[in-house]
């Protein structure tokens, strides 16, 4: 026996760790083939998938399920690991973005289907697991809980390890191994019929985990993979295109292959830039935001084409002696700094890939020329990190196009998160500036100015927040062709700066945007600029159609203009043909398009699959009951979901990258929440005092996150990554042990009165976690992350109700039964 439980417990284990695993590794790749923000569509998938397979169990006979729970959970253990490979297929072959909108309506269902799937069967053998398997309930949760834990960080080492395709296919590896540890019985049928053919487990699980370790194994070793994402972003990428590949947990680096005597890439020409040609490789993060590798050999004087591109206009400055870069790229804007004679330059970059092919890596550091040069550092760490612990002052900090024009135009991070576009981190920037030092962003910029107007946004913003007033002294735009170039200076331009770029603007034939002595031309950013203060600047930019207020940490979504607000004028957008000078708002329209899809996608599968078939179920029981239970599992749904989304994304900005948001909040969310079971065991809310008191705990948790995650993130950013994942556990860890006794005393309070309401009450709390992860995205964007903790901390305060009127039901029931005994 004791051998059967450890067995049992290690399979437990890992597919519980297998299931957050595989969450975060098809967040990565679907990351690669779409965009960003709709990796949380995994997580719904996910949710749904997981709620499905638990009602499979509460819906069958429970007495077969228990003895036979080995065979039950071997048989969806195999499928689980079957219907990965089916995801993986599908994440890397269906072209999931296109152009049209309805087609994007139309596949995005397809490929949910597809990677949802894997997770109905988890759930099946999770639950079975959980609930009919004949060993102590407690333990196997703990278990359950350590392994979904480890399973993000397992996930995270996975993809620092080997490509997230081959990462993908060894959890579907592991998964076979799982389903031969489950204990069946001797008299269990190791046999099921599929069609016309039987098919054994044991010997399918064997050859489906060697093969998929096999095929997974021999793509690793391969030097030219042979499972990559083929559609990225609506277009074919093949390998033959493709010089160097590698992943790790934030991206998937690829440096296309050599391209010679072509036309240097300029972002912002100059209408006279001399016809000089240039050799080089295009290097592509995600598929899509791309940064040239330029062959240099040393000879400053082949590169003059730099002096014509607008996002070097603040080179035209006197007395850059020192500078620093934000996002280095293939190391175009480090060339240009020594091209221009700059002393010291300090090139930044949070992903290590990059940092290896310009700096560590012997061939495409010779290639590129840009470390060997002297006074450059190339330093792999966050950007906010490295500037608050930097000491010395620069002259000039420079941060150019952190995307592409086609992603921008695509809507890729309208949805996204951004730690590097908000006035928290622009006053970081701007503190390790020089008396007259200058911070220059470049962006995309068109007739409608969308990009530039938030950009302006917040450089005054971050200027307000400084103790300056006049703003316009501080503040210089020029532009050429798509591209705006901001400079921003602590102290007014002197007179010596506005002519040396006076000049340059002449010489180079650029437009002058805004630059003191010089008026602006009507429109938003004439609007925009005669603001005085904070809260002048936000009510003018609330009167705009496009969201050009400032991005801050608690609302980090500089790339969105589009207001979530108004469905049908962006509905209509997205219907209307695009106008030339209109793409970065077409894009950001599409992508909040988008998330109206899934929004919509949710509500009605929730709607149909989940609730409708479970109506009967409850059809005879207290309305007072049902209504009670229904809000509780609804509130404490949309609370956590809630809660964990706005943490995912706030942590997103504090750790640097969206995904160890995610694998960190999970981790801390899943253990923390564990704990709480665990001790909602030990110490029940059996009273309605204690459930108050719990309802107000957790709710001025929530409301408390709201108010201190600003001040952490600053006060803790320049502490190295390690230490700011402690940082984020400790922060996150009690509001998941609180939102940990939710579950369990619901299901306690309300089995009391009916057990057999138990698969109705299960199926709601699924279907709020479902609607929930895309909600608050929108309540993010449109709110404020802080905005949204203080909601999840509401619905948790709602509870209240929930309680009060079950303890009504329950006094009211006691005596109806005393009433029956007297009688």
């Amino acid at each position: 026996m004791k051998n059967k439980a450890i067995s049992f417990y290690t399979a437990v284990f890992l597919l519980s760790g297998l299931v957050m695993a595989l969450q975060i590794l098809q967040s990565r790749i679907f990351s690669v083939t779409s965009w960003y923000h709709l990796s949380f569509l995994v997580i719904s998938m996910a949710m749904f998938g997981l709620t499905m397979g638990a009602l499979k169990i509460y819906k069958s006979k429970e007495e077969d399920q228990r003895k036979n729970y080995g065979l039950i959970a071997r048989k969806h253990s195999i499928a689980f690991g079957f219907f990965i490979l089916i995801g993986l297929t599908a994440q890397l072959f269906i072209p999931l973005i296109s152009r049209d909108a309805l087609q994007t309506f139309a596949t995005l269902p397809v490929a949910a289907f597809a990677t949802g799937i894997a997770y109905y069967h988890a759930g099946i053998a999770i639950t079975v697991c959980l609930t009919r398997a004949p060993f102590p309930v407690g333990r196997t949760y703990g278990i359950d809980l350590l392994g979904a834990g480890l399973g993000c960080i397992g996930a995270l080492l996975l993809m620092e390890t080997v490509d997230t395709p081959s990462a993908i296919l060894f959890l579907s590896s592991i998964a076979f191994v799982s389903a031969l540890l489950f204990p069946i019985s001797d008299t269990d049928k190791q046999e099921v019929t599929l069609g016309h053919h039987t098919i054994n487990l044991k010997k399918t699980a064997l050859i489906f985990c060697m093969a998929t370790f096999t095929v997974g194994a021999l793509n690793v070793a391969s030097p030219t993979p042979f499972l990559y994402p083929l559609w990225i972003k609506n277009k074919i990428i093949k390998m033959s295109y493709i010089d160097y590949e590698e992943w790790n947990s934030i991206s998937r680096v690829t440096v296309m292959n050599e391209e010679v005597d072509i036309a240097p890439y300029v972002w912002g020409p100059s209408p006279i830039i001399p016809d000089i040609k240039v050799t080089g490789k295009y290097l592509v993060i995600d598929g899509d935001a791309g940064t040239p590798i330029t062959k240099f050999d040393g000879d400053f004087s082949k590169h003059r084409y730099l002096e014509f591109d607008v996002t070097n206009v603040a080179y035209s400055l006197p007395n850059i002696k020192k500078s620093a870069i934000v996002g280095v790229g293939g190391g175009r804007d480090l060339l240009s700094a020594k091209y221009f004679g700059v002393e010291e330059v300090t090139a930044l970059d949070v992903n290590p890939v990059q940092i290896k092919l310009l700096r560590d890596h012997p061939e495409f550091r010779e290639y590129a020329n840009l470390y060997n040069q002297p006074g450059v550092k190339i330093i792999n760490e966050e950007a906010r990190s490295w500037f608050r612990k930097n000491t010395e002052k620069l002259d000039l900090i420079q941060m150019s196009l952190i995307d592409t024009w086609a992603a921008t135009g695509a809507g890729a991070f309208a949805l996204s998160e951004n730690g590097l576009y908000t006035v928290e981190a622009w006053s970081i920037f701007m503190d390790d500036l020089s008396e007259h030092g200058v911070f220059t962003v470049s962006r995309w910029s068109a007739d409608v100015m969308d990009d530039t107007g938030r950009t302006l946004a917040v450089a005054m913003a971050t200027l307000f927040a400084q103790g300056i007033d006049n703003v316009s002294d501080h503040i210089i735009m020029i532009n050429s062709h798509v591209i705006a170039t901001t400079l921003v200076s602590k102290t007014p331009f002197t007179p010596q700066q506005i002519a040396a770029l006076e000049k340059t603007v002449k010489d180079k034939q650029y437009g002058i945007i805004m630059m003191p002595g010089h008026p602006i031309k009507k429109g938003i950013l004439q609007e925009i600029i005669v603001a005085k203060t904070l809260k002048e600047l936000n009510e003018i930019a609330d009167k705009q159609f496009y969201d050009v207020s400032p991005s801050t940490d608690m609302r980090p979504f500089f790339f969105n203009q589009a207001r979530l607000t108004k469905p049908l004028a962006v509905i209509k957008l997205v219907l209307t043909p695009q106008k030339d000078g209109h793409e970065v708002f077409h894009g950001q329209v599409k992508a909040t398009f988008n998330l109206y899809t899934i929004i919509v996608f949710s509500f009605f599968m929730v709607a149909f699959v989940i609730i409708a078939p479970l109506l009967k179920t409850v059809e005879d029981k207290s309305s007072t009951y049902i209504k009670a239970g229904t809000l509780y599992f609804i509130l404490i749904g949309l609370g956590f979901m809630f809660m964990e989304i706005s943490l995912l994304q706030a942590f997103g900005i504090f750790l640097g990258h969206p995904i160890y948001g995610l694998s960190v909040v999970l981790f801390s969310l899943i253990i923390a929440a564990g704990v709480g079971s665990l001790v909602s065991e030990k110490l029940p809310l059996n009273t309605l005092p204690r459930q108050i008191i719990w309802c107000l705990t957790t709710c001025g948790y929530g409301i408390f996150l709201s108010f201190i995650l600003r001040d952490v993130f600053y006060n803790y950013a320049e502490v190295d990554v390690i230490m700011r994942v402690l940082v984020s556990v400790a922060i996150i860890s009690p509001a998941g042990i609180l939102m940990g006794f939710g579950f369990p005393t619901g299901l306690s309070l309300t089995e009391h009165f009916d057990s057999r309401a138990t698969a109705w009450f299960w199926g709601i709390n699924g279907a709020s976690g479902v609607l929930g992860s895309s909600l608050a995205i929108a309540l993010n964007i449109t709110m404020g992350i802080d905005k949204t903790l203080i909601v999840a901390g509401l619905c948790y305060a709602l509870l209240s109700i929930s309680f009060i009127t079950l303890a009504q039901c329950k006094k009211n029931a006691s005596a109806i039964r005393v009433h029956k005994k007297e009688i």
